[in-house]
């Protein structure tokens, strides 16, 4: 499918724009090129979509579902019981729903770490976007789960990627606090072979850090390098208690760090140290939104909003935090991560964009649009979004939106029953 999209605003200038072979093909003088779809983009700006590197997509049917506790209390009392009763075709809707939102706010690339990553292929394959779907590790030191766990590792291996060319197949290990040596080593020695990307939750909050230093007499950060898991291909997720030694380790390993702000505030895990670590490793830091139930929600632009205040907090600087620093991790850096030739609308560049609305309300006046999307913008400002040169969203429409939200319904009931 090619795409012409006329007279758009693009870098504050009024531009055309041709997509053809999931590419940007042409930028400036293509008016008169055919194309299967015309696009009059007049009262519309052209931006890069956004890459969430962290998430636990079907955790979206359990939004609201337990809020306003500790992350362990959290966890262990209400999250973790809950999602050991749901099913396959469950994780499936859940994420349907999940994926649903994220295009509706402009994502189009998410890392996810849960269960029955075949479900969350299958949805992903179905709904046009990109992922790096993984299957959790953990096996809270019981020698059964690890055996267990390996056994379920293989098989998500084994199973046919559907879609190679915007699905990425990875792993995940929960934490320290959740996977055993063995079962580190298993994921470090297959993701190795497989020369596959490896999310890992790191340094969450202060406690995590304690109980690691009491049990191991060093930080995971330290503990995850000796066991010989940091490369740039490992993604560390929240990262929000870190000694200078862990940040000296990291730049020189050259692992991803992906922030979660809304999560980290919500569940008063501790202020990311933005502004310090995008100083000295501005290649390695990606945004994330977390998963739905404790965050609320999965908009990208929610989460840029968060981390600059929270960046501008945490480093007691308004010059912290800046609206174009944000917005570079929340796009470029998300899709270089994960090694996507996408996140700038520039020829030779994957077709991964949005379309903003000029005439909503949140976007006006347009003195500086970059500063509008991360401080004012919502997901109202986004009319079309394209994914891999095909459109996603037209008109603020998702196909089988209305279905999916129906059985996301009904799923939701089910569980109200399970309690």
């Amino acid at each position: 499918m090619s795409i012409l999209i006329k007279n758009i605003l693009h870098n504050n200038q009024r531009t055309n724009i041709f997509i053809e072979n999931n590419h940007f093909a042409q930028i400036g003088e293509c008016a008169d090129i055919k194309a299967d779809k015309v696009i009059d983009g007049t009262h519309k700006a052209i931006v890069p979509a956004f890459y969430n590197t962290h998430n636990h997509a079907a955790m979206s049917i359990l939004r609201g579902y337990s809020d306003d506790k500790p992350l362990f209390e959290w966890l262990q009392k209400d999250i973790w019981p809950i999602e050991d009763k749901l099913t396959p075709e469950d994780i499936y809707i859940a994420s349907r729903l999940a994926i649903l939102e994220m295009i509706k706010s402009g994502t189009v690339f998410f890392a996810d770490m849960y269960f029955f990553g075949e479900q969350t292929m299958r949805a992903v394959a179905e709904m046009g976007i990109r992922a790096a779907i993984s299957r959790v590790e953990m096996d809270l030191f019981n020698p059964e789960m690890t055996t267990a766990k390996k056994k379920e590792t293989a098989e998500f291996l084994s199973f046919s990627n559907p879609c190679p060319e915007r699905i990425i197949k990875c792993l995940s290990c929960h934490a320290v606090y959740t996977v055993s040596d063995e079962l580190f080593e298993y994921a470090r020695d297959v993701a190795a072979k497989h020369d596959m990307y490896i999310q890992i939750h790191v340094s969450e909050t202060e406690q995590e850090n304690l109980d690691c230093l009491q049990k191991h007499g060093v930080s995971p950060v330290v503990k995850l390098d000796n066991l010989g898991l940091l490369g740039p291909k490992t993604i560390l997720d929240h990262a929000v208690h870190l000694s200078e030694h862990d940040i000296d380790i990291i730049k020189k390993r050259k692992a991803i760090i992906s922030t979660n702000p809304n999560s980290n505030i919500k569940l008063n895990s501790g202020l990311f140290m933005f502004e310090k670590l995008y100083s000295q490793i501005p290649e390695q830091i990606t945004l994330g939104t977390d998963g739905a139930s404790s965050n609320n929600n999965l908009s990208m632009l929610e989460s840029m909003k968060m981390c600059s205040f929270a960046a501008k907090i945490q480093a007691n600087s308004a010059l912290a935090g800046k609206s174009i620093d944000v917005y570079k991790v929340a796009t470029e850096n998300g899709a270089r991560a994960f090694g996507i030739n996408a996140g700038k609308i520039a020829e030779g560049y994957l077709a991964d964009c949005l379309l903003l609305d000029l005439n909503n309300p949140f976007l006006t006046p347009n003195y500086n649009l970059i500063s509008n999307l991360v401080y004012a913008a919502d997901s109202s400002c986004i009319c079309d979004v394209i994914c891999n040169g095909k459109l996603v969203m037209e008109n603020r429409i998702v196909p089988d939106e209305q279905n999916i939200i129906f059985q996301a319904q009904a799923l939701s009931e089910k569980i109200k029953k399970l309690k």
